[in-house]
């Protein structure tokens, strides 16, 4: 049995409804519900050639404007590496282009271009879809009812308020 801090750990569902304790089994079942998602919205979207990386930053370019990687890395919760490759990919394919920052020209944002829009209007489709299929069964009321549930864990999740706010509002700047 795992231990921590000298102590044996165990996590169990005192109710017994769940297979462990229910603030682990939020967690694991967020995690497994974003990888199956994510690998059955790759296969959707192949034939349009984006990934779901690519889409969410085509997402977070279509919701904000042109951005910073810092920016796109907030929004997109993916990793600067991996970040500059598909700006790299999304400006050779003409579908984002790089512009000089208008406040500080030795910064650069990143910006969609009409291509990058038309292909996000079209992946956006098949996410919707998609994402429709997933939740099929289940209530408008329940599933506001757990988002309002992931804004509380995302509470806790982050003690940068801006960071928290950015994500929990899907927008930069707020009123």
């Amino acid at each position: 049995m795992p231990t921590r801090g000298g102590q044996e750990f165990r996590s169990r569902d005192p109710a017994g409804e769940f297979p462990f304790a229910p603030e682990n089994y939020l967690l694991h079942l967020m995690a497994a519900v974003a990888l199956y998602r994510e690998a059955r919205l790759d296969g959707a979207l192949r034939p349009l050639g984006v990934t779901m990386s690519r889409f969410r930053v085509m997402s977070a370019l279509m919701r904000c404007g042109a951005s910073t990687m810092s920016e796109l890395a907030n929004f997109t919760s993916v990793d600067r590496t991996t970040l500059t490759r598909i700006a790299d990919q999304l400006v050779d394919a003409a579908y984002a282009e790089r512009l000089p920052e208008p406040k500080d020209r030795r910064r650069v944002v990143l910006d969609l271009t009409a291509a990058g829009r038309r292909l996000y209007r079209q992946a956006a489709l098949v996410i919707r879809e998609q994402n429709e299929a997933i939740s099929e069964g289940v209530p408008e009321d329940e599933m506001r009812g757990l988002a309002r549930v992931l804004v509380k864990v995302m509470h806790n999740a982050t003690d940068n308020e801006a960071t928290r706010s950015a994500l929990i509002h899907y927008r930069r700047d707020l009123p």
